[in-house]
Parts: structure tokens; sequence; C-alpha cells
């Protein structure tokens, strides 16, 4: 069976030990071993097998991934197994309690032929579909996202075809949407479209902007407040976008306030006011209209639009997957340090620490190394610089199709 890259860390076990005021011999006491092994492991010349760490992290009062190490962006299935103190037979057990065991036996046998890359017998793997709920049931047992856990499936078995996970197909417009869009008189429909409009015009501005590393990442909370109007006179302000689609429509004019405030009492928009610098005027008082969720669904039920299927959770992110292309299409040189777009390093990166309650960020596609000048003592490195782990590689070549389809506009680097 494959060792777990990720191992005890001895310090953690150390420092989790002093900080609850217990002895390497109440440890022991607490896990029916001798005082000897906890010594061991604290020295690190040993380190405990997967039901011992779960009796350790039990002893501890904590969980077995706080007494874990390993290198984030490299962990396999065995490594996020090991890391919740789990043996093979007690995950077998568990799976075949729920929905993945009925139709397929499921033993430690094959949870171990799954972690080695063997073949696995029975027909659970031949169904990327019914491999993708297995997938998806590991995922939750391990406490991890489920990008996380495929990239640790393809890191296990790197010639499998990648599981399919279960949909997550988006909602329609709610009926309650709907109800709310008939009950509105034209001139409301007409204002609520174009709010709609607006929000997604600067929704895929913002997509643009993130995706080629562009300005400073401001919350949706921030640039979803549309501006509607200045209160200034228009010599010197001109009008705001929004101002602009009611004006080409023939519906902006003296009642806007009083439309926005039907608009508002029915929960479809919230409308603040801020204050905003006028050359030559000063600061002058500015009007902000935000859709709230029900108003975003009340104008798709009016237009007719449903959501776009959601973004597989194991596939990057529009922005991510820009990055990712600019480093593989800088190899074999790679990309330098500061042309690495925002914050793509932390979800990409090997060996960056994940973001989140859950674990998720670092995926491993990528990794920083140094490129020195001189030779002997006088080499020093003059910069750092990407290029794509062996996982990037692999993710973009099992992927590259779906990518295509999903974002057409970014050109597919060929590997060579």
């Amino acid at each position: 069976m494959p060792q777990p890259v990720w191992k005890i860390d001895a310090t953690k076990l150390t420092q989790m030990r002093r900080e609850r005021g217990l002895s390497p011999e109440d440890v022991a006491g607490r896990m029916g071993v001798s005082a000897r092994l906890i010594h061991y492991y604290e020295a690190g010349t040993h380190s405990p097998s997967v039901s011992r760490l779960g009796d350790l992290a039990l002893a501890l009062e904590c969980a077995p991934d706080d007494l874990t190490t390993g290198v984030r962006g490299e962990a396999s299935l065995v490594d996020l197994r090991y890391a919740v103190g789990l043996t093979a037979a007690s995950v077998a057990e568990r799976l075949r309690g729920g929905p993945v065991g009925h139709g397929h036996f499921i033993d430690y046998r094959r949870i171990r032929d799954l972690e080695e890359g063997r073949k696995v017998a029975g027909g659970m793997l031949r169904d990327p579909e019914a491999s993708g709920l297995l997938a998806s049931a590991l995922a939750e047992m391990y406490g991890v996202p489920t990008r996380v856990l495929m990239d640790a499936w393809m890191r296990s078995r790197p010639d499998d075809v990648p599981p399919k996970l279960p949909s997550r197909e988006r909602k329609r417009p709610s009926v309650r949407a709907a109800e709310i869009w008939e009950d509105l008189n034209e001139r409301q429909r007409v204002y609520l479209t174009a709010c709609y409009q607006e929000d997604q015009e600067v929704a895929r501005q913002v997509t643009a902007a993130r995706a080629v590393g562009l300005g400073r990442r401001i919350p949706a909370t921030e640039w979803r407040k549309i501006p509607f109007t200045i209160k200034a006179d228009p010599e010197f302000t001109g009008y705001t976008a929004l101002q602009d689609r009611l004006r080409v429509l023939g519906e902006h004019d003296a009642g806007a306030g009083q439309t926005f405030k039907a608009l508002a009492t029915r929960g479809l928009v919230v409308v603040s006011e801020d204050q905003v610098e006028v050359f030559p005027l000063g600061f002058v008082p500015r009007v902000r209209v935000e859709l709230t969720r029900l108003g975003r669904a009340c104008a798709r039920a009016g237009l007719g639009e449903t959501l776009p299927p959601r973004r597989p959770a194991h596939l990057l992110s529009e922005w991510l997957w820009s990055s990712l292309m600019k480093v593989a299409s800088a190899e074999p040189d790679g990309l330098s340090e500061d042309d690495m777009w925002g914050k793509s390093k932390f979800y990409l990166g090997t060996g960056y620490r994940p973001q989140g309650p859950r674990g998720g960020g670092s995926r491993g596609l990528i990794d920083e190394f140094p490129v020195t000048e001189g030779e002997g003592e006088e080499a020093f490195v003059r910069e750092y610089r990407w290029r794509l782990t062996d996982a990037g590689r692999q993710h973009i070549t099992q992927h590259r199709d779906t990518y295509q389809g999903m974002y057409p506009n970014i050109p597919i680097v060929e590997l060579t």
C-alpha cells in the first residue's frame, strides 16, 4: 500500500500535548499504549498508523488533521484518508451504508486498489457517473472540497477517465418571482430590466478584469451597487450608464424615484446614497441601486432567462484557467513572479496553504522555481518563476475540451 505523503508532525504533536497540560504518560494511558511510543512519535522516529493516528487525536481531543503535515497540492487519496484518521476498512463500511453502496460491493481491498491505482473489481470505475458518486462521497467523508478530492484522485489514478461528478443544476426562476413580475406595471418592468442588464454588464466587466489580473479585487457587495444618478447638473456629471439605458427607452424622467421606491417596497432593489467628488463642485450626493436576489430572479423570470449551468466543482474558474494558460504559454522558461496575476498563486501553486474553513485553495498545478546567476559561492537567486507541475499538465490534458467549451475566448496552449 502506498505510504502517505502527509506524516505526523512531531512539533505539532508536542505543542498540542503541552497546551492540554498532558505528559507523554497521560497520552499513552488514554490510548492504551506505552509512553515510549509517544516519545518516538514526538522525536519523529516513528509515525502512527491510520488507526493509531485516530486514537492519538482522540486522546488529545483534536482532529487528526491538526497533527499532520504535508505539501498542499500534492495530496493523494491515501493522504486525505490519513489526515482524517480513517482506515480503508472504516471507509468501506461507511460507503456501504450510503448511495454508493447500492449495487456495488465495497470492501477495504477495493479502497486500497483505488488508492494504489490498480484495477478495481466490479463496474464501479467503468462508469464515470458511478465513480463520480464515489468521489463526491469520499470528499464529504474526508471533509474536503470536491476539487481537492478530484485532484488527489487523478494523482493516484492518472490513467482513469475522470469521474463525472453529480451535476449541480441551477433552479429555474421561482414561482414567487414570476408572480411578482406579473404584478409589476410596464414602467416598473422596464426599470427592473434595465437594472438587471446593467448588473450583468458590470458582472462581466469584473470577471474580465479578474481574468487578466487588472485592478484590486472589489467585493460583490460593492460593485453590485449600480450608480443611478449624481445629484448635480448633468453638464458637470454627465449621465450614468443606467440613466443612459432608461433614456434610450424614453423612461428617464422625474418620476424615477417613485418607481425605484415601488420596486424597493417589493424587495426587488435596495436604494442607497453616498457621496462622490465632482470637479469643480466638490462632494455631491450619489444614488445607487442594488438588485436583491429576488430582484434578479424576477427580472430573469420576466425575460425568460435561466441561470447557466454551474461550473463543475473540480474545474477552474475563468480567471484561474487564464492564469494557468499564461503559465503554460511561458514554458519552458517559466513565468516571472511579477507576471503572475493577483492571488492566483494561492489557488494554483504547490505548497500554499489552503484558504477557507474546508481547506480548499492550493491545487498544486503550478510550482515556483529559482533562477540563479553565477557559480559556486558567488551564485545567487536572480528571480523566481512559475512553471506547470505534472498535475498541471495532466489537468490541462484531461479537461482541455471542456474548458474550450466553457471559456471559448481563452486560447488553449498546446503542450509539448
